[in-house]
Formats: structure tokens, C-alpha cells, sequence
């Protein structure tokens, strides 16, 4: 990774000099729910098995707002 895709890869994540807003930071964390949402709808049932859930709590997760998300997700 050249040294410039490091420096903004630290600036994207928050951990650079340049501190995130925290609009920008809920909204980052939404996209980020967002996309893992979708990645557990994806999870055939076998999968959903392993890790003791099932596609009616599948189903319940997805239907959640964005910004349901646990309180320690928005410190």
C-alpha cells in the first residue's frame, strides 16, 4: 500500500489527524449496518444455523431501521 492510500485510508476510518464529524460518523455507521444487514440475508440456512440464528430472526434484523443500532455502535 503506497504511503498516500495509508494517509487517507487513516483520514476515511477517523484514526488520522483529521477527525470525522459526527454526522459523517452516523452516517458511515448506517452504511456500514446497512451493507452487514444485507450480508445476512445473503447467509444460506446452514449458515444461518452455525451461527444459531434463523431467517425469521434474519428477517426481524433487516426490517430494523438503520439506525437501530446498539447504544455502544454510536459512541
Amino acid at each position: 500500500m503506497s504511503a498516500r492510500s495509508t494517509a487517507l485510508l487513516r483520514v476515511v476510518t477517523g484514526h488520522g489527524i483529521i477527525p470525522r464529524k459526527p454526522w459523517l460518523e452516523r452516517l458511515l455507521t448506517m452504511l456500514d449496518v446497512r451493507r452487514t444487514r444485507i450480508d445476512l440475508s445473503r447467509l444460506s440456512d446452514e449458515h444461518l444455523r452455525d451461527i444459531g440464528l434463523t431467517r425469521d430472526d434474519v428477517e426481524a434484523e433487516i426490517a430494523r431501521p438503520l439506525w437501530d443500532v446498539p447504544r455502544h455502535w454510536r459512541s
